[in-house]
Order: C-alpha cells, then structure tokens, then sequence
C-alpha cells in the first residue's frame, strides 16, 4: 500500500475522538447481566431463614453474556491494534461520524489509499453483521437495555462501512485510473 497511514488525528491537527465501540459493548453486558446483590436472609425467633438460591427468573443464558463479551473483546483487539492501518481507519472514521460525516474526498486529501478505505470498509461489514446477529437475540428475548447499546455500536459500525464505500467512489469518481469500487 502506499500513501500515509492512517492516525488518530485529523488533518487539521486535532485528534479524533476515540471510537469506544468496546467500551459500549461493556455497557451493554452490563445492562445484560448486572452484578447481584446479596440480601441478607430474614430473621425468625429460630435464627436465620435460609432461602432457596435464587438466580432471578430474568436471567440471560451464558451464551447469550458470552456472545456479549466476545464481540466487546473482538471490538477492544480492532482499537488496540495499531499495527493494522485498516483498523486504525476504522476506529478513525468511527470517531468522525459521531461529529459528522466528512466531506467527500476527505481519503485523497489526506492521502490515503483506496485499498485501506477497501479494508477498512470489508472490516466494519464483517463487524457489523456480528453486532446486528447480537442485536437481533437481545431483541428476542427482550433484553432493551442491552439492545439499544447493541444498536448504536452496529450503526456506527454500518455508518463507518458506508463512509468509506462512499470515499472509494468518489475517488473512482475522481481518478477513473484508480479501478472499479468493490461492493
């Protein structure tokens, strides 16, 4: 690949805010299975009453929470990684689009090549249709605290998606010698 690498920071010297997808999906394993709380069993005038464990009628299935946490851990690998310039640029333009979606061109100005915003693009789809599975499950078992989190991590991943198709068109648009766009 050539062209410059993709960073944290934009252009115009500030830096982009940081995606936090992972951080979301902690959120919402949270909602999903919060901590329990111990009561203390009553009293009676023979001592303590024991009661029956009680692990709440409401509670998900373990593969349900492992699901939840395999995608916040897959989630957290793509923002640690900064070895790998396509997820860099996807944790790039994820902290863009909660501001804004940049103007077409942005990739060429800052000299970025269309086969990073390609890869960048193939990751964020392949994320997102593992965001959009979990959030179709929580649904299912209408688990609302967890989904709406859910939802907003596998939008800002569809929207990251979209961003950079749209940016390899423009610069197919621009440069018809840069190739046909992927779909």
């Amino acid at each position: 690949m050539t062209g410059i690498v993709a960073t944290t920071h934009d252009p115009e010297g500030g830096s982009a805010a940081p995606a936090a997808l992972a951080e979301r999906l902690r959120e919402a394993r949270a909602r999903l299975d919060p901590p329990t709380v111990t009561v203390p069993a009553p009293r009676s005038a023979d001592g303590v009453v024991t009661s029956g464990s009680d692990t709440g009628a409401d509670a998900p299935d373990e593969d349900l929470v492992a699901a939840v946490d395999d995608l916040a851990r897959e989630l957290e690998a793509v923002e640690a990684d900064g070895a790998d310039d396509a997820h860099r640029l996807l944790c790039r333009i994820a902290g863009r689009v909660g501001d804004a979606v940049p103007e077409a061109g942005w990739s060429a100005d800052e000299g970025l090549d269309v086969e990073l915003l390609r890869a960048a693009s193939e990751a964020a789809r392949g994320l997102h249709e593992r965001a959009a599975a979990l959030l179709e499950r929580l649904d299912a078992e209408h688990r609302n605290g967890s989904a709406v989190v859910v939802d907003s991590v596998a939008t800002t991943l569809r929207v990251v998606g979209v961003v950079a198709d749209l940016e390899v068109m423009e610069r197919a648009r621009r440069d018809p010698e840069a190739g046909p766009t992927a779909s």
